[in-house]
């Protein structure tokens, strides 16, 4: 496992993960009075244009580095905490389509934007070449959608899996951390856990998604994962095979 950044700020330049993908870590967020690193994956679509996950504040010369990749056409939000970064990115990319995964209570929104479309169980045609996709089911609250990145064999699990480093001389802030399963040999969050009512369904998500051929994970919460992430993601998930439904 490899850490992106040192999380003291934030990096706001494009880091290269394989072909045409790239993330860019974004400055620290509270959510719930704890503190959360943030993280924006950018690709580069085979047809030239610009597809973005979870967009972050960034400084004028990374926006500039995107610019130069192509146009951007394709603002995302994967998970429902993400759902508000879309509405600064909109301003500056007023053109882009706007998709995100089903709205629910537990969606983060500052105001109502005007989608594109929902992400579903197959991924639209404008991407598909790249692009795979599938719905962690099971919850009727916390719908993330799982994407993965082809070209490079790049998982995205956004907020459903976390790993948060300690952090000397906060021993309340370790507490919740380990409290919460989230540790930095990454898991999913407690709270998000328990929203799973149909495990079973969510036994399949999972299994669909091991179906994938990936070796690296970004999470938006967390390092990004460089070598063994599927034995990651199945550990992150053991907790699905000891309480079935």
């Amino acid at each position: 496992m490899t850490p992106a950044s040192n999380y003291r700020g934030f990096m706001s330049e494009l880091q290269p993960l394989g072909e045409g993908i790239f993330v860019v870590d974004g400055p620290v967020v509270r959510d719930m009075g704890l503190p959360f690193e943030t993280r924006m994956t950018v690709v580069q679509l085979s047809d030239g244009s610009v597809w973005i996950a979870s967009p972050v504040p960034v400084r004028y010369a990374t926006l500039a580095e995107i610019g130069a990749l192509g146009p951007v056409r394709y603002l995302v939000s994967p998970t429902p905490r993400h759902h508000w970064r879309l509405n600064e990115w909109h301003r500056l990319f007023p053109d882009a389509e706007l998709w995100s995964s089903p709205v629910t209570a537990f969606t983060l929104r500052r105001g109502k934007l005007g989608l594109t479309g929902v992400l579903g169980a197959k991924p639209p045609d404008a991407w598909a070449a790249d692009l795979d996709q599938t719905p962690i089911r099971g919850s009727r609250w916390f719908k993330e959608v799982a994407i993965f990145h082809h070209p490079s064999r790049t998982l995205l699990l956004e907020d459903i899996i976390q790993a948060h480093e300690h952090r000397p001389g906060h021993p309340m802030l370790n507490a919740l951390i380990a409290l919460g399963g989230v540790k930095a040999d990454g898991g999913v969050p407690r709270d998000i856990r328990l929203t799973f009512r149909n495990r079973e369904a969510t036994r399949r998500s999972v299994d669909r998604i091991l179906r994938w051929d990936f070796d690296k994970l970004v999470m938006a919460h967390g390092p990004v994962v460089t070598a063994g992430a599927r034995r990651f993601v199945e550990d992150a998930f053991s907790w699905l095979d000891t309480q079935r439904a």
